[in-house]
């Protein structure tokens, strides 16, 4: 019945067939709005490319893409907001001032933002005494992050070297918690951090070589966007 109504060409049926039609189109607009929300920054990039559109209001993307493991989705660029995509701004800033000072590096997870930095850039081999040019470094993060009410997650992280004075979790505990107090001396509000030590038990890299193990040794601070 319904094949003979759209035969004859009754004004029910060409009305049906076309909100079928929009309502198609509709729901992949969705879909795909959706689906790019959740891509990586590098995906954003290609995207805007593609179609000629801006969607990250000029903020910068992270340079993410060299990480040694896979990324996790990104943060949902279209849905931040000024604030957000601000804090985005002065993260990037602060890499691009750094990145030739050691292995560091800054990527986005799911509603969070991680800068890493390595061993080189912070401590002396089995210390956690902040050398000067780590002061210099952590207090332009204090300059990017005092002005947000995020919460931010400073971890220590070790290789496997067994050293004499001090186990692995001990010293990735007492690394993050000079990161800490040098960030609280600069104005960073003490409510919004906290700290973790992991010790070996979370390496970037195959802990199989001394380049490996020294990429390995690094602080992670993380920035959730959302609470947690």
């Amino acid at each position: 019945m319904i094949k003979d109504r759209i035969k004859k060409g009754s004004v029910s049926s060409k009305w049906m067939l076309t909100f079928s039609d929009v309502s198609t189109l509709m729901l992949t607009f969705f879909v795909l709005l959706f689906g790019i929300s959740y891509i990586t920054p590098k995906g954003i990039r290609f995207f805007e490319t593609l179609m000629n559109i801006s969607l990250t209001k000029k903020a910068k993307a992270y340079p993410s893409e060299n990480l040694p493991f896979t990324p996790i989705p990104g943060v949902p660029l279209l849905t931040m907001n000024s604030e957000e995509l601000k804090l985005i701004d002065d993260l990037s800033e602060l890499y691009d001032n750094y990145k030739g000072e050691g292995n560091i590096k800054l990527y986005s997870g799911f509603q969070k933002l991680t800068l890493v930095v390595g061993e080189k850039l912070l401590f002396p081999v089995n210390s956690w005494t902040l050398t000067p040019q780590a002061k210099v470094f952590l207090s332009s993060v204090a300059t990017k992050i005092k002005k947000y009410k995020y919460k931010t997650i400073i971890e220590g992280h070790t290789d496997s070297s067994v050293s004499s004075k001090i186990t692995n979790e001990e010293l990735s505990i007492k690394r993050a918690l000079s990161v800490l107090n040098f960030l609280i001396s600069q104005g960073v509000n003490p409510n919004n951090l906290g700290i973790a030590g992991y010790g070996d038990s979370r390496p970037l890299y195959p802990d199989t070589n001394p380049i490996n193990r020294a990429k390995n040794r690094r602080v992670e601070i993380t920035i959730y966007l959302r609470r947690i």
